[in-house]
């Protein structure tokens, strides 16, 4: 089942990813999460490492998304060459820039991806030309809307055709409305929940990060279905303290 459809049926769970280290990915996919998404705006992953990322992930049933750090047309094909289910391009502030990731992320005639069907994404250039070009324009594409400016232009941005899920960043939310990290203030919630008003009434799938079970259960409440809960390293780690203190004990 493909991860829109999946959508469409219960929310989707996933984590955000800046390990270096593929047994990572192929761990949270045996762990039953149903995406991952490879972070390269905020993360130390090369284009190399994201091959290895997105070929753990194929061994299991997980999704591999890829975050881009922006609106680039290089970037975003290169990202879904690698055979990855998806990618993620944050900060977009106006219908323009959504148009623009859209193009990079679509051949013919949805877009201009750059067309080079010898890339892993294509089996290497085993897989039949018509075939790839029409699988490869299933690839779910995430936007990122995260501060006021793309708020301002939300009703425009919802317009733009070709795009799959819009993701909203509360931490870059909170730091747009002068309240960096408090993601739980009343203008930053207020904000989600406008977003999600206006994403629902045009049947726009609605993703967003989250890090306590609480804020998971109140995105879930507001029509969230692409929830990426945290983010892999902090999560090994707190796993680690909670080893710790069977010593402390």
């Amino acid at each position: 089942m493909s991860l829109i459809d999946l959508m469409h049926k219960r929310t989707a769970v996933g984590v955000f990813s800046k390990t270096t280290d593929s047994a990572f990915v192929e761990a949270a996919g045996y762990a039953g999460l149903d995406f991952i998404i490879l972070d390269t705006e905020h993360g130390p992953a090369s284009l190399e490492t994201l091959h290895h990322h997105v070929r753990a992930a194929k061994l299991t049933a997980m999704q591999a998304i890829v975050r881009v750090k922006g609106v680039e047309a290089h970037a975003i094909g290169s990202a879904l060459d690698t055979g990855a289910a998806g990618v993620q391009v944050p900060n977009i502030n106006s219908a323009e820039q959504a148009r623009e990731a859209v193009n990079a992320a679509r051949f013919h005639p949805h877009g201009s991806r750059g067309v080079c069907r010898f890339v892993r994404a294509a089996n290497f250039g085993d897989q039949d030309k018509a075939n790839y070009f029409q699988e490869a324009n299933q690839a779910v594409v995430v936007l990122q809307v995260e501060g006021l400016e793309g708020v301002r232009n939300l009703d425009e941005i919802l317009d733009v055709p070709g795009f799959d899920v819009l993701f909203v960043g509360p931490y870059d939310l909170s730091q747009s409305v002068g309240k960096p990290g408090e993601v739980d203030a009343p203008e930053v919630v207020s904000l989600m929940q406008d977003i999600a008003r206006k994403a629902s009434a045009k049947g726009v799938l609605l993703g967003a990060f989250c890090d306590t079970p609480s804020n998971a259960k109140l995105l879930r409440k507001e029509g969230f279905q692409y929830l990426a809960y945290s983010v892999d390293i902090n999560i090994y780690l707190e796993a680690c303290k909670q080893v710790k203190e069977v010593g402390d004990e």
